[in-house]
């Protein structure tokens, strides 16, 4: 089975899919508590009010329009007489920032393995902790895989990270594909770009495993609140984006008969006033979206409990049949007398 993984930055879920809060009680409150230093209040450790889950129309059927703002995803979760979909809680650790919570999603490692705490990825560990494409490949080498990503910090050698490793050898052989896009026009057509490039490579190529990555959400919080038109319009617009993806992958399923897993997270809400980082419900809670195009979703899918985000790409490996080799080399290399400990989250350290 080959897989399709969209990563949706900073999207509300309470916005994006209302209608499946109620349907999981995993939804209403995180899974385990925060370390103090990120809880709000920064470091005083106060404790979270409950944030009770918005009251939603429990009877539903299959053909009623889907009551939030993401059509495609909305779909995908309800599945239909052909293809079986699914939601599944997922509930961050803070520091709920971008950097931490896109490498714990993608690697399978915790902050404290990959050392990535804030978004400059400072001192971080991400050669001993490969993304998920890269576990696909070590498990088999012939596997073709492709990276789109907005955020340089996804792909990019030149900036951050990048959390998707390099991987020269492939790239030069074509067998691992990364792009980046022009951010000279906004992230929305920046967007757009990740979304064509992504589209046709899936649907001329079909890569064994891919990674997509949108920013434009993320930035409408940030520049304007969730509590704000132009953030419901960015989750539409990137929904849309998403649409043309599993459109790619379901032309391959019905033309060649290939079989796609195609799944879809996030990394963080927003604040109703925008921003993140801290440990409020609705900033912390994700959730990991399934669809199997032209079947039913393999086994370790058909949870229901929550997971945390580091147990994503080890699920995902699962479901689609990825078991990567276990080399134990643990005492090569590793220094040992320096501990990570993260940043204290004082907002004015600065100099």
């Amino acid at each position: 089975m080959k897989l399709l993984l969209v990563c949706i930055d900073g999207m509300r879920l309470d916005m994006a899919l209302p209608e499946v809060l109620p349907r999981n009680s995993g939804f209403a409150q995180p899974d385990h508590a925060a370390d103090p230093r990120f809880v709000r209040g920064v470091g005083q450790g106060e404790p979270v009010p409950e944030h009770p889950v918005a009251a939603v129309d429990h009877t539903l059927t299959v053909d009623q329009a889907p009551h939030g703002l993401a059509p495609t995803l909305a779909r995908l979760v309800r599945g239909d007489e052909h293809s079986q979909g699914t939601i599944i809680p997922m509930w961050m650790t803070p520091p709920t920032d971008s950097a931490p919570g896109w490498t714990t999603i993608l690697t399978g490692a915790t902050h404290e393995q990959c050392n990535v705490w804030w978004n400059e990825f400072v001192g971080h560990d991400l050669a001993r902790h490969p993304d998920i494409l890269s576990q696909v490949f070590f498990a088999n080498p012939a596997a073709r895989t492709i990276a789109a990503a907005t955020w340089d910090a996804f792909v990019s050698p030149y900036g951050p990270g990048p959390i998707i490793h390099q991987r020269v050898d492939q790239q030069r052989t074509g067998q691992h594909q990364l792009f980046s896009p022009d951010l000279s026009q906004g992230i929305d057509r920046a967007d757009e770009q990740v979304s064509s490039w992504a589209a046709w490579h899936l649907l001329h190529e079909g890569p064994d495993a891919a990674v997509v990555y949108f920013e434009g959400v993320d930035h409408a919080g940030h520049s304007f609140g969730a509590d704000s038109e132009p953030y419901r319009q960015a989750i539409q617009h990137v929904d849309e984006l998403t649409r043309h993806l599993v459109k790619a992958v379901a032309e391959r399923y019905e033309q060649l008969g290939e079989q796609w897993l195609v799944a879809v997270t996030t990394d963080h809400g927003h604040k109703p006033e925008g921003g993140h980082g801290e440990d409020e419900v609705e900033v912390r809670r994700s959730f990991l979206a399934s669809h199997h195009i032209g079947g039913t979703l393999p086994e370790p899918l058909l949870r229901t409990d929550p997971i945390r985000s580091h147990e994503l790409t080890p699920l995902l490996l699962e479901a689609i049949g990825v078991h990567p080799g276990h080399m134990d080399a643990s005492d090569v290399g590793v220094r040992r007398d320096m501990e990570p400990i993260g940043p204290s989250r004082e907002m004015d350290f600065e100099w």
